[in-house]
């Protein structure tokens, strides 16, 4: 097996003063195709931003690839030479390549993988699959929605309790406030402060200790409800229940303006696919499942375990793996019966950035919490992230991680994209802005893992503000509309999933006439599929 290799890669260019200038990168061999954008990107990184518009990108790339290419050779043929070598000198290790071509064998090709039963997830899953396309769905749901409200009564009572404690003790130090230098020393106010913080941390800590097991006591309980349930339901014949179309059900809720298209992407060989443009907010679309009874928990129910998952991408102005702290209440709303909280998994996806901080590599490890690159990379299980010397684990902009969840409504995978946009004033970016490159990303990933339904944020905002123009909204809708076309015609060459569904997600507080304006856009960007009407004359 090769070892890694490292070259450094050294570009020289005169920037627009005509100036001498030099980036320098790092490259790992063996090399792998994919990351060579990732690449581009980040000796761009380096570069003044004038550079970008001098097109300086496709010299960089030409060269790049020309030098990897001769490395990347020079790297094999240098360990063939070494292996020759070590044959005729007797001094090759037989044992250990025999062990590691069986290794890999077992890793890569399932004939020859061990054989070992399934593990107590994979029982829970299939038994789930089955039950839920048969008439015991109806059972599944009364029992999560039981299970629901009883999290979310305890939830709201911690809130209301924690709330008047809050201004309870808002008021006690108002009183002590105005008594300063009379009554009271600042010394008294502090200790006041420290007292008041530790009864309201009491408090809190003490319900989501409660609520924790309550929680792992009704995952316990469902799981074991679920497997029991397999073995006597298919002692007769299933009946199935109806699936219908169930990308049809996936409706926000209550948006406020949405309008639908179908289009025809492809050179060659076309695919259709519904283009959906609407206004809501976002966390509509990551609401908790089982507040009231509607399709949608059915419909999430079904697509759970299929091969028709639903995402939705959320912007983070967070560097750190941070989510929307109401997507955050809205899934511990109820109990998680399928992955972890999401509490859980962002402290997962947190300990394997500060990792990958800690070892100075941007390699993504995969465990199945969910990770990627804007830059090019993703895998589930982590976030890339370059080496940084900070404890605190840190993203970039573009970078974006996974969280997985079955009590959200209309999402199962949310992809948390980082970006600096909704913290700033509104910007021009082109079509290799990194927050661009994530999108990009994300539908890569999206396709790879079974994701047909996405929403994406039109104009990479979740609001409006003062600052955002009509004129500004128009050529922000229009790039991501023309890089999300450009990503789908391209995502037929990287195989998966064909993404059947994007649903393109505009502020719940646009206007109507710019709504209007543009969802006019879409049919002339996406070039919607008209009916061909044939007239036949009688003659």
């Amino acid at each position: 097996m090769e070892t890694n290799h490292t070259v450094q890669f050294m570009y020289n260019y005169k920037d627009y003063a005509g100036k001498d200038c030099e980036a320098k990168l790092d490259i790992k061999l063996p090399f792998e195709d994919e990351n060579l954008e990732e690449l581009v990107t980040q000796l761009l990184a380096q570069m003044d931003p004038m550079m970008r518009y001098l097109d300086e990108d496709i010299n960089l790339e030409e060269e790049l690839k020309s030098f990897i290419d001769r490395e990347h050779q020079k790297f094999h043929d240098d360990y063939a030479e070494n292996l020759i070598s070590q044959a005729a000198n007797e001094e090759l290790d037989l044992e250990s390549i025999v062990r590691n071509t069986e290794r890999l064998y077992k890793e890569e090709l399932l004939q020859f993988a061990d054989r070992i039963g399934p593990s107590d997830e994979d029982i829970f899953a299939q038994s789930f699959h089955r039950l839920v396309h048969s008439s015991s769905l109806e059972d599944i749901l009364k029992r999560e929605r039981g299970y629901a409200k009883v999290i979310a009564d305890r939830t709201e009572h911690m809130d209301c309790e924690v709330e008047t404690l809050k201004n309870s003790q808002q008021q006690e130090m108002d009183s002590q406030i105005n008594q300063l230098d009379i009554t009271t020393t600042s010394e008294d106010i502090n200790n006041l402060l420290a007292q008041q913080y530790t009864t309201h941390n009491f408090v809190r800590k003490r319900y989501e200790s409660e609520l924790e097991a309550m929680m792992g006591h009704q995952k316990n309980e469902y799981r074991n409800w679920i497997t029991s349930q397999v073995s006597q339901m298919f002692q007769v014949s299933p009946v199935s229940t109806p699936l219908g179309n169930r990308s049809s059900m996936f409706v926000s809720q209550q948006p406020s303006m949405e309008e639908s298209f179908t289009i025809h992407l492809g050179s060659q060989l076309k695919h259709m696919h519904n283009i959906r443009i609407l206004s809501a907010n976002v966390t509509d679309l990551c609401s908790p499942l089982h507040a009231d009874e509607n399709l949608i928990g059915l419909n999430m129910a079904l697509g759970l375990y299929s091969s028709s998952l639903c995402g939705v991408v959320v912007l983070t102005p967070s560097i750190q793996a941070q989510a929307n702290k109401s997507i955050i209440k809205n899934a511990n709303r109820s109990t998680e019966f399928h992955f972890d909280q999401m509490d859980v998994q962002l402290e997962k996806i947190e300990k394997q950035i500060r990792a990958l901080n800690t070892s100075g590599t941007s390699n993504s490890p995969s465990n199945g919490s969910g990770s990627g690159s804007g830059s090019g990379n993703s895998a589930e299980g982590s976030a890339t992230s370059s080496p940084i010397k900070q404890h605190v684990p840190k993203l970039k902009t573009g970078d974006f991680f996974i969280t997985k969840h079955s009590n959200l409504s209309q999402s199962h995978v949310i992809f948390h994209l980082i970006s600096d946009e909704p913290i700033n004033s509104p910007s021009e970016i082109n079509s290799r802005h990194p927050v661009i490159l994530g999108l990009r990303s994300i539908l890569k990933t999206a396709s790879r893992h079974d994701i047909t339904t996405l929403t994406i944020p039109a104009l990479l905002r979740h609001e409006m503000s003062e600052d955002m123009t009509v004129q500004w909204c128009i050529r922000r809708a229009e790039l991501v509309f023309k890089c999300a076309k450009g990503f789908m015609i391209e995502s037929a060459s990287w195989g998966g999933a064909e993404l059947s569904t994007l649903q393109l997600l505009l502020p719940h507080d646009i206007s109507e006439e710019l709504f209007t304006t543009l969802a006019g856009m879409v049919p002339n960007v996406f070039r919607v599929a008209n009916p061909k009407v044939f007239r036949i004359s009688n003659q």
